[in-house]
């Protein structure tokens, strides 16, 4: 099984975590629940459901989650109880899917008012992708990553607060994922964040 769905993201627990307590949670994309458990371990999330299309990913996400579903998400969304949830997650999901902006606005319709929804999604602007494009012409798809060749969409900060915004979710939070050998004091990676940030993470409410 890919390390992706294994993947550690103690990235996203300390991004969420200066919000308090999260109540019922939903991960969508689930793989094998690795996210869900830290947030249920860190006292975060009150409980956690998911959903997960890889059935070899399910199975060990049933060990970890309240209850998941094995299935694509447009095949399940009738059976999901939208509104027993408090936050939803879609981490790495939104660049996968053949229309994002669709998806974002059937959530937010189904979803109690208050919710929320947790998105990180890769950064095309960033400077692995621009520098190679700029100057060797160049735009390599590969088998991880920001150009992982299963990406159906690419967006940069301000496409995603688009996205979000079209599809009328109000924004909470927004941070670049940041390497941290670039965080040095001395080093501008504030001025230069939109070319450093391998991902955004995106808190945003119905």
């Amino acid at each position: 099984m890919s390390r992706y769905y294994a993947a550690d993201r103690r990235d996203l627990v300390d991004f969420l975590r200066p919000h308090g307590q999260l109540g019922v949670v939903l991960d969508i994309g689930c793989a094998s629940g690795r996210l869900g458990r830290q947030l249920l371990q860190a006292g975060l999330a009150a409980r956690c459901d998911g959903i997960e299309p890889n059935a070899a990913a399910a199975t060990q996400a049933a060990d970890q989650l309240h209850r998941v579903w094995v299935a694509d998400l447009e095949a399940i969304t009738e059976q999901v109880p939208w509104t027993d949830y408090d936050l939803l997650i879609m981490a790495d999901v939104l660049e996968h899917l053949i229309d994002p902006w669709r998806v974002l606005a059937e959530l937010r319709r189904r979803i109690r008012p208050g919710a929320r929804l947790l998105l990180s999604v890769p950064n095309v602007r960033h400077k692995s992708v621009v520098l190679p494009l700029l100057f060797r012409g160049r735009f390599d798809y590969a088998d991880a990553g920001i150009l992982d060749r299963t990406h159906l969409h690419f967006f940069t900060r301000s496409s995603l607060l688009e996205a979000v915004g079209r599809a009328g979710w109000r924004m909470v939070a927004i941070a670049p994922h940041i390497k941290p050998k670039y965080r040095r004091w001395w080093f501008p990676h504030r001025l230069l964040g939109e070319f450093l940030a391998v991902q955004y993470f995106l808190l945003v409410e119905k």
